[in-house]
């Protein structure tokens, strides 16, 4: 049985990690609110197996809470994905095995280097380890979204604004009965729009360092090439907006919701993600035969692939590429937001520990 127990250490480890990484960067680099370095982190993880969570402050506390049920639940899928994924192989190779009494299908084989190097690959090890590092992408997106949250001013903001003080923010929600009502709808989404850009700028710069430092930093034995690192982010982070946007069936454009739809808030990552690659604002130090292009071409296939991967097994058909670039509604409400991010920064500067996006 594989213990899902490491997964709850990693996250709230790895929840200290960055928080301090912030606080480092708001001392050496930004100096733009002394107190905040007097802030702590309190990390929860809640017993409770759905998905969900919620991110507020209080006083010197910035705190997080998420359930469990959101590790679990993405491991659950990640797991079944590589075991089939595994099997696909077997039958390429054209293979006639059996499943054993627990009903997997054991194997290993050699791989060889171009300088002749032999790698045993082991496939219950290789799924284990493919599921766990697109778990770890998910749970690092999701945490860096609520440190947006907070680092960004947002829950502070919140809390002004109402007169019961100490407001959070829920994880999911489907529209204006789901939360409070302090602000609107539209400047709820624009803050989650910029929790996601948040969390997608902080992904790309930790994807970089795994690239750049691939041989130190990341495990051998998940047999991927470092360019590899941004398809299977972008299958796992694709994969995670799919699962949620089944869930909460929220596919509709309305002025009520306080989310974008979920494959609006996907396709806005893609830009940011392009964006940060064609920018050159983070070194990247290119191995042979890669480049800005093929780093757009691998994330733009790791989520093409997790769509293929979703629709088969639920029986979908969804397509971010036709369900926004076709989308009349999906530009005027990104335009709109935009639009609305000029009016809601300025309300947001008293309160962001970090430099806010400006345009």
């Amino acid at each position: 049985m594989i213990r899902k127990e490491s997964f709850y250490k990693d996250i709230e480890k790895r929840a200290q990690a960055i928080y301090e990484q912030y606080q480092h960067l708001m001392k050496g680099v930004f100096k733009k609110n002394s107190n905040s370095l007097n802030h702590q982190l309190k990390f929860y993880l809640k017993d409770d197996g759905r998905l969900g969570g919620k991110a507020w402050c209080e006083n010197d506390i910035d705190n997080i809470e998420i359930n469990k049920g959101v590790l679990n639940n993405f491991f659950d899928y990640f797991y079944d994905f590589a075991e089939k994924n595994s099997e696909k192989l077997l039958k390429k190779l054209s293979f006639d095995v059996e499943k054993d009494e627990s009903g997997e299908i054991p194997y290993e084989f050699l791989v060889f280097s171009s300088s002749g190097e032999v790698k045993i690959i082991d496939n219950k090890t290789n799924e284990l380890n493919l599921a766990s590092l697109l778990t770890i992408f998910v749970s690092r997106f999701i945490l860096t979204h609520e440190l947006g949250h907070l680092l960004n001013g947002h829950c502070g903001y919140l809390n002004a604004e109402s007169d019961k003080n100490m407001q959070y923010i829920p994880m999911f929600y489907k529209d204006t009965n789901g939360r409070n009502n302090i602000i609107s709808p539209l400047d709820n989404r624009t803050l989650e729009m910029d929790a996601d850009a948040f969390a997608t700028t902080d992904n790309f710069r930790n994807l970089v360092v795994l690239y750049n430092n691939f041989e130190e930093k990341v495990n051998s034995n998940i047999n991927i090439k470092p360019i590899d690192l941004f398809y299977w982010w972008s299958f796992a982070i694709r994969s995670n907006f799919l699962i949620i946007q089944r869930l909460l069936s929220d596919e509709e454009y309305n002025d009520n919701k306080t989310h974008l739809p979920s494959v609006a808030r996907w396709s806005l990552i893609i830009g940011s993600i392009q964006s940060n690659i064609e920018s050159g604002i983070y070194k990247i130090n290119f191995r042979n035969g890669d480049s800005k292009e093929k780093f757009i071409e691998a994330i733009i296939k790791g989520s093409i692939y997790a769509e293929k991967c979703y629709n088969q097994k639920f029986y979908t058909e969804y397509n971010w590429i036709t369900e926004t670039l076709e989308n009349k509604d999906y530009k005027h409400s990104v335009t709109e937001i935009e639009n609305n991010w000029k009016n809601i920064r300025g309300k947001l500067n008293y309160f962001s520990n970090l430099p806010l996006y400006e345009s």
